[in-house]
């Protein structure tokens, strides 16, 4: 019997002692949710399609969004400086890729990286992806483990956190 209650214990404090995500949500350290979808041209993207080739910067956005506007630059950017290593992709949480188009056509903004604009189960994936702020970013490495969250248009940021890993 003690013997039972010792196992038992040395199992509860491994629980407890192991991080965890919450339930149905992902985190730093946890395997991303595999978003599937439609990019830009039609065609069929996951993020797995990159799993074991490159990292991926993942940036949760909206039309709707001010200060996303300002981080496609960025991404650009990023996208041209380590384009071997690092795969960028827009997960757009609204439909609204025509009137997307059209404030890019008056902004003189051109995306370069890929966009995934449909998709089921937009609002499970926010959840998913716990997204309380836009936009959000997520730095996937090789292996589908998310390396780097973080919310903000800080371009600074985003290159400190990118050069951090690749």
């Amino acid at each position: 019997m003690k013997k039972t209650i010792a196992i038992l214990f040395v199992f509860l404090l491994a629980i407890k002692a192991y991080p965890q995500s919450k339930p149905g949500k992902v985190d730093v350290g946890d395997k991303a949710f595999d978003i599937k979808g439609l990019d830009e041209t039609g065609k069929e993207i996951k993020l797995s399609d990159y799993y074991g080739k490159k990292y991926i910067l993942l940036n949760v956005t909206a039309t709707y969004c001010d200060g996303c506007w300002r981080t496609y630059d960025h991404m650009n950017e990023a996208q041209e400086k380590y384009g071997d290593k690092l795969k960028v992709i827009s997960f757009h949480l609204d439909d609204h890729i025509e009137q997307w188009n059209k404030i890019a056509k008056h902004s003189k903004i051109d995306f370069k990286c890929t966009s995934i604009w449909k998709t089921e189960n937009k609002n499970q994936i926010s959840k998913t992806y716990q997204i309380d702020a836009l936009p959000s970013f997520f730095i996937i490495d090789k292996e589908g483990i998310i390396v780097e969250k973080w919310a903000g248009i800080s371009k600074i940021k985003m290159n400190w956190k990118l050069k951090k890993h690749l």
